[in-house]
């Protein structure tokens, strides 16, 4: 594989709240010589390095509105000018496709280098009733307008995604590439104790997209029947109190355990030890934690969101804000064992089959190395 120096883009770098990124970044950099602009966050000071690869940080911060916007697309277009003088860049990589993307696309328009962008997260969403998504707001809706244009490739990670980016983006241009687990690490093994409860786990920040609301409304009804049940609520956010007084409210706090962020390295035994996850977003681009499950062999059950569609028969999906649907799917696999079974080892087979970490490298080695003479490749433009 011929070694490539690859520019990535990002809002912000943050090991620890971005463990799937970091993973691609550290797969990518042990085949290529990766370099990560971070524009946001963390605060500016020395490169360092991400566990194979650079982080160059450069700290413009919350700055809002259009000056704001406008100050990190300089930062970020001059940085990357700045770092292709030292050590000339092949190819530039935005995760994201908002400022990310739009920094991508105006420094490889003026370096003459192929630009690929990353759709992962709310980018083309608009929920104005939980201030999620980038359309919400006319310079999220340009910054993406420009990624996607002038992208000479854009690449989703679920076919929900797909599907929506599939009515901006030519399907020459467009391309299903979803990050990948360690499939050893996110295994199936021998469960921990649950102590003869049957376990619904939930992983995700505790912020409105992810819709806990509905969810615990859905335990409300799935507990009426079934003294053994417990939910797992693994993640942290704003919406922790007004949850736990939700729960109360529900009759069902005694059977919610809100166990607040945890380490990455707990997540399998919980996985293990689950009975199902459910996840009740309103909006995925992915979802990394119904692939994670998914890697362990444990059944999901969901919103039509991200990812889950792409489970096949190791997933249930119901439309998004239906508590009650939701809790008919979950009733339904937490009372057939070999349901569960059958869901499981399809769950394991499709991440095997699409979600491998170790398949990376190659798939993403492909698209950067599909430029054209002069450079760019493909045939968008910034308008």
């Amino acid at each position: 594989m011929q070694q490539l120096s690859i520019g990535v883009v990002m809002p912000g770098y943050d090991a620890r709240g971005l463990p799937a990124v970091t993973d691609l970044l550290s797969a990518m950099g042990r085949e290529h010589d990766v370099r990560v602009v971070a524009l946001r966050h963390p605060p500016p000071g020395p490169a360092f390095d991400g566990g194979g690869f650079m982080v160059h940080r450069l700290g413009a911060g919350a700055d809002k509105g259009m000056s704001g916007r406008g100050r990190v697309l300089a930062l970020g277009v001059r940085a990357i000018v700045r770092l292709h003088a030292q050590r000339p860049f092949d190819v530039l990589h935005a995760l994201w496709a908002d400022e990310a993307g739009a920094v991508a696309v105006l420094a490889g328009r003026l370096l003459r280098r192929r630009v690929v962008v990353s759709v992962m997260g709310g980018e083309l969403a608009a929920l104005p009733d939980v201030g999620y998504g980038a359309a919400l707001g006319r310079g999220g809706r340009w910054s993406v307008g420009v990624a996607l244009r002038g992208a000479d490739l854009v690449t989703c990670g679920s076919s929900t995604m797909h599907d929506a980016v599939a009515d901006r983006v030519p399907a020459k241009r467009l391309a299903m590439a979803p990050l990948g687990v360690d499939l050893d690490l996110f295994s199936p093994g021998p469960p921990t104790s649950s102590a003869g409860r049957r376990t619904v786990l939930s992983v995700g920040s505790l912020e409105p997209v992810k819709d806990h609301v509905t969810l615990l409304r859905a335990i409300a009804l799935v507990a009426g029947g079934r003294p053994d049940l417990r939910l797992q609520l693994v993640g942290d956010g704003t919406l922790r109190s007004p949850l736990e007084r939700l729960a109360e409210r529900l009759g069902v706090a005694g059977s919610v355990e809100f166990l607040g962020r945890l380490p990455r390295e707990r997540l399998p035994d919980l996985y293990r030890s689950a009975t199902i996850l459910c996840l009740s977003s309103r909006h995925e681009a992915q979802s990394m934690a119904a692939v994670e499950a998914a890697a362990c062999g444990l059944p999901v059950v969901g919103t039509r969101v991200g990812c889950l569609p792409d489970l096949g028969d190791g997933a249930q999906t119901v439309p998004v804000g239906d508590h009650r649907s939701l809790a008919a799917a979950m009733s339904d696999v937490l009372d057939d064992p070999e349901a569960r079974r059958r869901m499981g080892g399809a769950a394991r087979a499709a991440a095997i089959a699409n979600y491998g970490i170790d398949a990376v490298p190659a798939r993403w080695s492909e698209f950067y190395n599909g430029s054209s003479s002069d450079g760019r490749g493909g045939s968008g433009g910034v308008q």
